[in-house]
């Protein structure tokens, strides 16, 4: 093939023109590993290394979903040498000094650096369950109730309870008479398990789930007004409040003790960094 035809096919190239623009805001240097030669030189030499074509090649099965053909590969190599030699080029221009844009990104990865440098340990059951404790108020269980109920249909502006029917249904519940045989269908069901006053206020409505907490363990049924109608409740069990434990909340907690560590790793490394450098603010 001739430079000239090479060249055209280079022009042809739909991904061409993206990957020269990209490159000089750094949006393919993931892959660089040569640049600049020492006491900042500019190094004209690009060096394709066997490693870096390797990690081109994994990029280009992920993009593509199969393995690239020798001529996607090599296209793609030519693309990451075009990106390597601009940003040498805009190194040796400058054009990376004052652009806020780039400032920003640097400024990210430096810091992912830093979070980085050193290695955060898998944490232990007992870190997590540390950090659980610690941040107790995310991970506090409400309270809650297990409850049997036997429903009377009303309208939502009918306030007055039908006294009678409920009155012939709390004597049948006080000799004894099995709840599922009366009152109307409900649409969650008449037995309801492990409920929070939230869980109740968001079925039944506001104020209904914690009407039902307040509830005494007397074992009596006791009247209660949702916006469905009218219920007998009965309160079968209660279960305290209590903190998460680690199983159950997991994946939130080991976030969040390997986010702390990467803050202190960060932070600690920016400590360092201070000391090595002398900040001078003008005018002070």
């Amino acid at each position: 093939m001739t430079d000239a035809s090479q060249g055209g096919r280079w022009r042809r190239e739909p991904l061409i023109p993206f990957a020269l623009a990209g490159a000089l805001l750094f949006g393919l240097f993931a892959l660089a590993g040569e640049g600049e030669g020492e006491g900042g030189a500019l190094d004209r030499r690009v060096v394709v290394t066997a490693a870096t074509q390797g990690r081109i090649a994994e990029q280009q099965q992920r993009r593509l979903g199969r393995e690239p053909s020798p001529e996607e590969l090599d296209a793609a190599i030519r693309e990451w040498a075009d990106a390597e030699l601009l940003y040498r080029e805009a190194r040796a221009l400058e054009l990376d000094r004052g652009d806020p844009i780039v400032r920003r990104r640097l400024l990210q990865k430096m810091q992912f650096v830093l979070e980085e440098e050193e290695a955060v340990a898998e944490p232990s059951d007992e870190r997590l369950a540390e950090w659980i404790a610690a941040h107790a108020d995310r991970f506090e269980q409400a309270p809650r109730v297990a409850l049997t109920h036997v429903f009377l249909a009303a309208p939502a502006r009918q306030r007055e309870a039908p006294e009678a029917e409920l009155t012939r249904l709390e004597q049948a519940l006080a000799e004894g008479a099995d709840p599922s045989t009366l009152g109307e269908a409900f649409v969650l069901g008449q037995e309801l398990e492990a409920k929070s006053a939230v869980d109740l206020n968001r079925q039944f409505g506001q104020k209904f789930g914690d009407a039902v907490l307040a509830l005494e363990d007397d074992g009596r049924w006791h009247r209660l007004r949702s916006l469905y109608g009218w219920h007998l409740v009965h309160v079968d069990e209660r279960f305290p409040g209590r903190l998460a434990g680690v199983d159950e909340v997991r994946s939130q907690a080991r976030e969040g003790v390997m986010a702390e560590a990467r803050e202190r790793a960060r932070v600690e490394a920016l400590d360092r960094l201070r000391a090595r450098y002398e900040i001078v603010v003008e005018g002070d």
